[in-house]
């Protein structure tokens, strides 16, 4: 129970820290969990390879490759990131949302 509880309050934390970040949008409640859960994993830890939600220079060359190219690598993983980003359950708009919210890069609306 007291895990629970941590996890809960941690996620919490999580969510907040995305939301007031300028690059937030509006996300529904299973993305807000899926983006606490799964990918806070390694977007909110500069440690990791990942660029961190909100640094600008580590998402800067990324963005440069286009919003469309972040999704195919999100859907097909790519170097340490894994495919679908490790959150097999989440559909292909679900994943254009949350590639939107971590990169701050606009969703073009065109399939990957």
């Amino acid at each position: 129970m007291r895990v629970l509880q941590m996890f809960r309050s941690m996620s919490s934390v999580v969510i907040g820290l995305f939301a007031t970040n300028s690059w937030a949008v509006d996300l529904s409640p299973r993305e807000a969990q899926v983006l606490a859960v799964i990918c806070a994993e390694c977007h909110s830890r500069a440690e990791t390879t990942a660029p961190v939600m909100g640094d600008t220079n580590m998402w800067r060359e990324r963005n440069a490759q286009g919003f469309e190219v972040l999704v195919r690598n999100t859907v097909l993983g790519k170097g340490s990131m894994p495919p679908l980003g490790t959150c097999g359950y989440c559909t292909e708009a679900e994943i254009r949302h949350l590639v939107e919210a971590l990169s701050g890069l606009a969703d073009s609306g065109a399939s990957p």
